[in-house]
């Protein structure tokens, strides 16, 4: 009897390994897998459609027809301005929806990634009950469960974690999210994005945070980077240097400047290859109560900005679809 029960845990234990090794090296769609030279250009902090702003609710209520109305065409027109690949950063309790997300996917042709984790800013407001309650380990078990059963029995599977944390020192609830988003890549090998915005301070604490887990600083992606005040671009050089993901992306008609001030800057100090660059755009915000934040101008207004200032399109490549292909990889980062 004993020796059955061994075979039965090594059988289990092999086919666990063997969907693993399917799994790594690939990106997950909300399709299904995709390699990672097939995205194309990618834009890695975009949100199709949100409750933010609205009532926190899981599963979300939104008007669908009207929804669908307003976002396929505008993600059409991404599309065709050369975008391949879209990640949503629409969580839990405020507007995700992967249902909606997949019928985006095949009516427009683009890869999109949904993710899992909650989302701690705005002062903890979609943030879950039971988040409070629980420790870090449960919270990543949560997260897993999505990652290998897919979310709320649809089949679809998370591409990323992504979580939020307030401004300031890390309050306890954000620590404990940060800590569960590293528990949570160790089992999945996914990459954890944290909208951090400017603030290094917890920067660093996320940072080591993930070393007392024993992940690697590159599973972890800066989000809103771009926020930080003029002075303190340091801790970019810095959060690169370690080997995060820089991620520029409230690109709009006001920030273009700096946007291309902090790609330059990055790519003097040789950490051109650790920086993504999206909009933070929103095609259908506060469950289309407010206007549209769009998502086009890294393509009218950017990528020429950056051509005019000296970078080579080997350079945009690395950019706009090496770097964001790599940071979405799924893949075990962690440090021994």
């Amino acid at each position: 009897m004993p020796a059955v029960k061994l075979t039965r845990r090594a059988c289990l234990a092999a086919a666990l390994m063997s969907v693993w090794q399917a799994e790594e090296g690939r990106v997950m769609t909300v399709r299904g897998l995709a390699a990672p030279e097939s995205l194309g250009l990618m834009l890695p902090h975009e949100h199709f459609f949100s409750n933010f702003g609205e009532e926190p609710g899981e599963p979300p209520v939104y008007d669908e027809a009207a929804l669908l109305a307003a976002v396929v065409p505008y993600a059409r027109r991404v599309k065709e301005l050369g975008c391949g690949t879209v990640a949503d950063a629409t969580a839990a309790w405020f507007g995700r929806n992967p249902l909606l997300l997949r019928t985006i996917s095949e009516k427009t042709g683009l890869h999109i990634l949904t993710n899992t984790g909650y989302y701690g800013a705005a002062s903890d407001r979609y943030v879950p009950k039971h988040a409070f309650e629980e420790n870090a380990a449960r919270l990543a078990a949560r997260w897993v469960r999505e990652w290998r059963e897919g979310i709320a029995g649809t089949g679809i599977r998370p591409g990323f974690l992504k979580i939020g944390v307030d401004a300031g020192p890390l309050s306890e609830i954000d620590a404990k999210l940060v800590r569960a988003a590293a528990i949570a890549h160790r089992e999945s090998g996914l990459t954890i994005a944290v909208h951090t915005g400017g603030n290094p301070d917890a920067a660093l604490q996320q940072m080591a945070i993930l070393r007392e887990e024993g992940v690697l600083a590159e599973a972890w992606i800066w989000v809103h980077a771009n926020q930080v005040k003029s002075g303190e671009e340091e801790a970019l050089e810095q959060a690169a240097k370690a080997g995060a993901w820089i991620s520029l992306d409230g690109l709009d008609e006001g920030t273009l400047e700096r946007h291309l001030e902090l790609v330059l800057r990055l790519r003097a100090k040789g950490h051109l290859s650790r920086v993504l660059l999206s909009h933070d755009g929103n095609s259908f915000r506060a469950g289309g109560k407010r206007p549209m934040r769009g998502y086009t101008i890294l393509f009218e207004k950017f990528l020429p900005e950056l051509r005019r200032a000296g970078l080579g399109e080997g350079e945009i490549r690395r950019l706009t679809r090496e770097n964001p292909a790599r940071a979405f990889t799924i893949r075990r980062r962690l440090s021994g």
